[in-house]
């Protein structure tokens, strides 16, 4: 058990008083986005504020790291949804996880059926650079066990012997 003053139980229960400036609100963003990337599927943090002003330079300050996180863990960032909401008469910037894939799509086929397909921008990176460094079609298909014919038509420009 927990034992907590009547303040920090009224610290807690108030909104941020953020300071507009680089360094108060970066910290406060940058601990809480932190957090952010612990939630689980369907989970959300709501980050009381005091008014419209705070609500909106903490939301970009979050979306600011949401993007520079992309380059690390796209996926991950790409689940990550930041939202100005005003609930119960007070202002809150939320951070909710949701599902989603972001490589994955259903490609509509002629006679109407949908197949499911995947893109793996790494696996691409990885062909590309191989043939940047000079390895033949052979090498780069035995290191990545085997290449599909879309791989083949984009990198090599002909069709599967």
């Amino acid at each position: 058990m927990i034992l907590i003053t009547s303040q920090q139980f009224w610290d807690l229960h108030q909104p941020a008083r953020l300071v507009k400036g680089e360094d108060n609100l970066s910290k406060v963003a940058k601990v809480w986005f932190e957090e952010a990337k612990n939630l689980e599927i369907d989970e959300a943090l709501f980050l009381r504020v005091a008014n419209k002003a705070e609500q909106t330079e903490l939301a970009n300050q979050l979306e600011k790291l949401r993007d520079t996180y992309s380059s690390l863990n796209s996926i991950h960032a790409s689940q990550l949804f930041v939202n100005k909401v005003l609930k119960n008469r007070k202002q809150y910037v939320v951070i909710e996880r949701k599902y989603r894939t972001p490589y994955t799509a259903f490609l509509k086929s002629k006679d109407d059926g949908l197949v499911k397909i995947t893109i793996d921008p790494e696996r691409k990176r990885q062909i590309y650079l191989m043939i940047q460094d000079g390895k033949t079609r052979d090498e780069v298909e035995e290191a990545l066990n085997g290449l599909t014919d879309r791989e083949i038509k984009e990198f090599y420009m002909e069709e599967k012997s």
